[in-house]
């Protein structure tokens, strides 16, 4: 257990720094408003170059696509309130659950046109999918309809719901795992009194504390999960505490903890967003206040904090909850649950200055196999992908939103690591694939 974090709060030894001038340059525009009946923007993914996708708040619910230009196409409705933003998967579908009040709950699926919507057989365990993982899965956690209880589960895209971890008590709120590059997932579990931690279970459901939160850190709000940044730290944001309205930190495998930022007092709100940008800066947005004044930043991972946007005008512009990604086109998206002209939130573009984001193809799959074999390769940024083995081009290549690519392998490949190329750059995988 890490008590280094508690050890700062005793002793006050918080360290901020940064501005509060908006960056030069940024530009924010609104892409679309959503009309109040249908409810405010849940999370947004990227399907295919430019076609971004995103749910609904209101029940019954939808799922939409949209252009940068904000032409909007109806996916399908569903019953029930979604549990988190849609993920994409490799067969080329959005994934995500809905569940209306206590009862069971379904896993559901979008593909990429009108009338496309998918409902999976009730369960008790309802998910809030975190991330689409290298085998073509997910991971998430569920509570049960029954018990109340709170667990880490694997959902599969057939819809199955495989629990892998147990908490003992049922608390709330509690934060969905992510899959980090040693293998094990990490994720924060916030109890009844606003204290909480950091866990690393195992995939076969041992489960280790990383790091311990003091009392009233995660009070009064649900901030975003970890990230695993290109540098191999964990990120995350808490709430509250620190010094203000909220925190920033950094945190290694190994449970070494640092403060990056604390959020001072104010009407501006607290995190409740956080990305890494192709330039290996974090970004973020703050919940907002009852008259907007949500703010867009940016923070360095040496806690270099820069104000990019300050949405001051609830009708205009919307207000966080926000949800964020970068685009393949290097702009930022995301989707503000509340506010703007019809009352149903608004979905928005944040240009920083920022080139293409570069691939990262962290895993793929199966390791080995003879020419014509299809491999699925698993990472981030990967739209628009080429790829090669060994060297030798492969002349069947997909991207299947920007976690995925399949590749097959072609006629002259050698063994050797698998290198992707997209508009934002190469990578080459850690990892050779054994041609047979």
């Amino acid at each position: 257990m890490n008590t280094l974090y508690i050890r700062l709060v005793l002793l006050g030894m918080y360290v901020v720094s940064g501005g509060t001038a908006a960056r030069a340059g940024a530009s924010f525009r609104i892409v679309s408003y959503m009309d109040n009946q249908y409810g405010g923007p849940v999370g947004i993914t990227e399907g295919s170059p430019r076609i971004f996708y995103f749910s609904s708040g209101s029940n019954p619910q939808g799922a939409f696509s949209i252009t940068p230009h904000g032409s909007k196409t109806m996916l399908g409705k569903v019953t029930g309130y979604f549990q988190a933003p849609l993920f994409s998967a490799a067969n080329g579908r959005f994934f995500s659950a809905t569940q209306l009040e206590d009862n069971p709950g379904n896993v559901v699926s979008f593909g990429s046109t009108a009338g496309s919507e998918r409902t999976y057989p009730a369960q008790d365990l309802v998910p809030a999918l975190t991330e689409n993982l290298p085998d073509g899965s997910f991971v998430g956690i569920a509570s049960s309809a029954s018990t109340g209880l709170d667990y880490v589960v694997n959902v599969g895209a057939n819809g199955a719901v495989t629990p892998i971890y147990e908490f003992p008590v049922s608390q709330s709120p509690r934060l969905g795992p992510i899959y980090a590059s040693d293998g094990n997932y990490y994720g924060t579990y916030a109890i009844s009194n606003g204290s909480g931690y950091v866990f690393r279970l195992t995939p076969s459901g041992t489960l280790t504390t990383v790091l311990s939160f003091p009392a009233n850190t995660f009070s009064y709000h649900y901030p975003a999960p970890m990230l695993q940044a290109s540098d191999g730290n964990l990120y995350g944001v808490t709430p509250t505490g620190g010094l203000g309205y909220g925190t920033i930190y950094k945190l290694t495998l190994s449970g070494q903890y640092t403060l990056l930022y604390t959020f001072p007092k104010g009407p501006a709100g607290i995190p409740d967003a956080l990305i890494e940008g192709g330039d290996g800066n974090l970004y973020g947005a703050t919940l907002g206040d009852g008259g907007g004044n949500s703010l867009l930043f940016s923070v360095t991972t040496a806690g270099q904090y820069t104000l990019l946007y300050k949405m001051a005008n609830l009708a205009r512009d919307g207000n966080c909850d926000c949800h964020l990604i970068q685009g393949s086109d290097g702009i930022f998206y995301g989707t503000a649950l509340a506010g703007g002209t019809n009352g149903g939130g608004s979905i928005f573009a944040l240009n920083a200055g920022l080139p293409k984001p570069p691939p990262r193809a962290l895993q793929f799959t199966p390791t080995a196999g003879p020419v014509g074999e299809k491999v699925l390769i698993w990472g981030t940024n990967l739209l628009s992908a080429s790829a090669e083995f060994n060297g030798t081009a492969a002349k069947t290549v997909s991207s299947s939103g920007p976690n995925y690519v399949w590749a097959v392998v072609p006629a002259g490949a050698t063994t050797g690591p698998i290198t992707v190329t997209t508009p934002g750059g190469t990578f080459t995988t850690s990892g050779n694939f054994t041609v047979r």
